[in-house]
């Protein structure tokens, strides 16, 4: 009798250990999605607020863009510097006075929460038949240092139009 009683003994303890072994197996990969998600995720979107519907006299049209950048994960991220490229020269319109002609645009956080975003407003002067055509090859690259101090940089869109 007690023979059975420790072969019984022995069998629950040894499924016991395989449901820890694969619950610790779990937790690893849901830990692992979890740095993944917030290495990764850290995104940039854009989206006209204001869109012309036609160009002025010079050719040109101001478009209101506002711009979001998200830090899915828990912790946050420092030193952020969002690169923002267009296909065609903008020009950036603040308080009615315009600055210089560029192809990228800058913009900077010094320390992002995690599970927050950061939202800017840029009014925006383009070329109206150029920017219609090439406005959707824009595209952002974010660059951060993440908690483990590693510099990174996410791409958005990851891939450009007609790239596949």
């Amino acid at each position: 009798m007690s023979e059975w009683a420790a072969v019984a003994s022995t069998l629950i303890a040894g499924v016991g250990l395989l449901f820890a072994g694969w619950q610790l197996m779990i937790m690893n990969r849901a830990a692992a999605l979890e740095r993944r998600v917030a290495r990764d995720g850290v995104v940039v979107s854009w989206r006209p607020v204001e869109a012309p519907r036609a160009a002025e006299p010079d050719g040109t049209a101001v478009w209101l863009y506002e711009l979001r950048m998200h830090n899915p994960g828990r912790l946050p991220v420092d030193n952020v510097r969002v690169d923002w490229h267009f296909p065609c020269p903008v020009q950036r319109r603040r308080a009615g006075v315009l600055e210089p002609a560029t192809n990228t645009l800058i913009l900077a956080t010094p320390v992002l929460a995690g599970g927050d975003e950061r939202r800017w407003e840029r009014r925006l002067v383009m070329n109206y038949a150029v920017a219609e055509a090439t406005l959707p090859n824009t595209f952002a690259e974010v660059h951060f240092v993440d908690i483990e101090g590693r510099s990174r940089t996410n791409r958005w869109p990851r891939t450009r139009p007609g790239s596949e």
